[in-house]
């Protein structure tokens, strides 16, 4: 059998006691009843913060630095974006990236329900990566995108490197600009960019971009 909630036994106490003793006063009853109340109260404290130490991902959040929108290109300088925490070895595993992958996490705004957060990929000694990941209350991903990486490319007649410009707006809409810059030249080049929105499920969903002359 299931037992009875505290506040569920008040009346029960009252009458049991009413029948078998009434050479109680009041006061007595009234003292007994505060009683029975604040112990519940008391249980109901120690069940939140049961709840709060038993989720490592809101313990981990609540490290956090909370960086508000928008958000203008640093390229891969990160640490102009805000104070990026380090994340612990079961959140990135939670989030799918292998033990021992040094990662980075600075939290946005939630929207739509959903919390975004930037996280930080080390590569090398000199190379990050740079996401925007959503995740759900569970701290599990839902969706992400690579606003930054540097990568190497060998073109026909030159030799350079490909890198990104982001920007995030106040509805977190990202638009990501793709540039190629020649090594021997030194000339950036655009190229084709991109943009997308959050939907209400959290996921980034790509827009047609207006083109313009």
């Amino acid at each position: 059998m299931r037992r009875l909630p505290l506040l569920l036994l008040i009346p029960l106490l009252l009458a049991l006691l009413s029948c078998g003793q009434r050479k109680r006063d009041a006061a007595y009853y009234e003292q007994l009843v505060d009683s029975i109340r604040k112990a519940e109260q008391v249980q109901q404290m120690q069940r939140q913060a049961a709840d709060v130490m038993d989720s490592p991902v809101r313990t981990f959040f609540d490290t956090l630095q909370m960086r508000p929108l928008p958000i203008q290109s640093e390229g891969a300088d990160f640490a102009r974006i805000g104070r990026f925490g380090k994340v612990p070895v079961s959140i990135s595993v939670l989030l799918g990236f292998p033990v021992g992958t040094p990662l980075k996490a600075l939290l946005l705004p939630k929207m739509h329900g959903v919390q975004p957060m930037l996280l930080s990929e080390q590569v090398d000694s000199i190379t990050s990566t740079l996401y925007i990941y959503t995740l759900d209350d569970g701290g599990h991903p839902i969706d992400h995108l690579c606003l930054y990486e540097e990568k190497a490319e060998d073109r026909a007649k030159d030799f350079g490197r490909q890198f990104t410009d982001y920007y995030i707006t106040s509805s977190c809409e990202v638009t990501l600009l793709y540039r190629y810059e020649s090594l021997t030249t030194h000339q950036v080049e655009s190229e084709p960019s991109r943009r997308y929105q959050l939907t209400a499920d959290g996921y980034f969903q790509e827009v047609v971009m207006e083109m313009t002359e």
